[in-house]
């Protein structure tokens, strides 16, 4: 028996004899996109019944707070597939793909709008939708910086700290969750660059905030030499925790930056987000695998780091050895024209 039918007392019934309003109220609507995706393969009907504008502006809005605002409505309204494209866009976790062919990006975005949203458990605690203009010419030249919070903003997250650091670590961990939906509104793409759960989370260097970070990791930049480097592209956040306080969440921002740690400027960073809108690797999964993937880049990146600081030594050691030559050199001359002058 297949997905287009069921089985009543030895008699098959078909989807088709359901009536439709029943299958659109009571069974689609309690279904999330990722089903309604996978229905809408298995009969003409369900096809039908699940591109209904309406369902997936629903499922949209169940799955993100933050693009109930009238500017992201407005922008996913301009999508030519509406809110069944933002949301094929937006929900899978992006990923670097190295099979799929090299395009070159000219990162010509004039803006970028960041729909955020922060979930503890299953509450939502936050969402902001901001924009940033990135055709500016210091925008382009200096490094990619997008912070959420203004000077002050805070967003206090349901978990009480009772001085146990490594229990709030854990917790934070675990119930933490984080989307940051990337919009070009002129190229009418979207990107959700964040890892949805956190793929860090370690005290911070002042010790008494922690620091949690979420991050995808993506392909470098085309006209970067080396084309095999990846790039973290990293929502960081910077979470104030006092004994007996609720934890809240103090910065947050986001940036990319390569396997050297060196923050990308906003011609780079742009090209990169393009691209990942473009031809970025979506893949269904709620965030978890994405720790694995991560801590993998940070070995690799460990082995290129010492690999750079072995060559730094090298070419240091040449350089003194140079100098030293040079030296001893110039005292072979001082004695030679002593012993023979003119």
């Amino acid at each position: 028996m297949d997905s287009k039918s069921c089985d009543h007392g030895g008699a098959t019934t078909t989807i088709s004899a359901v009536h439709t309003d029943v299958i659109e109220s009571h069974i689609l609507t309690k279904c999330d996109g990722a089903s309604l995706a996978c229905a809408a393969s298995t009969s003409h009907l369900l096809h039908k019944l699940c591109n209904k504008e309406s369902l997936w502006e629903d499922t949209c809005n169940s799955t993100w707070s933050s693009i109930k605002d009238s500017l992201v409505r407005k922008t996913i309204l301009n999508f030519p597939g509406g809110y069944r494209a933002f949301f094929s866009d937006a929900f899978p976790v992006i990923r670097q793909n190295p099979s799929r062919v090299r395009h070159r990006y000219e990162g010509n975005i004039s803006e970028l709008i960041s729909a955020v949203d922060i979930n503890y458990g299953d509450e939502k605690v936050f969402s902001k939708v901001i924009v940033t203009k990135t055709d500016d010419k210091s925008f382009l030249q200096f490094s990619f910086w997008v912070d959420l919070l203004e000077t002050k903003e805070t967003v206090k997250i349901p978990l009480k700290f009772e001085g146990d650091e490594n229990k709030c670590m854990l917790e934070l961990e675990q119930n933490l969750k984080l989307s940051w939906i990337v919009i070009d509104p002129s190229r009418k793409r979207a990107v959700n660059v964040s890892s949805l759960r956190p793929v860090s989370v370690k005290p911070s260097c002042n010790g008494y905030d922690n620091q949690v970070i979420f991050a995808t990791i993506l392909s470098g930049d085309y006209d970067d030499n080396d084309l095999s480097d990846l790039v973290e592209c990293r929502v960081a956040a910077t979470l104030g925790c006092k004994e007996g306080k609720n934890v809240k969440f103090r910065e947050l921002n986001l940036y990319l930056e390569d396997m050297h740690m060196r923050r990308l400027s906003g011609k780079k960073s742009l090209r990169i987000l393009e691209e990942a809108m473009e031809s970025g690797e979506r893949k269904k999964g709620n965030g978890g695998e994405m720790k694995e993937i991560y801590e993998k880049y940070l070995e690799l990146k460990g082995k290129k780091m010492e690999g750079k600081k072995r060559k730094e030594r090298w070419l240091n050691l040449v350089y003194r050895l140079s100098w030293v030559a040079y030296l001893i050199g110039f005292v072979f001359l001082c004695i030679s024209l002593k012993v023979f002058p003119n």
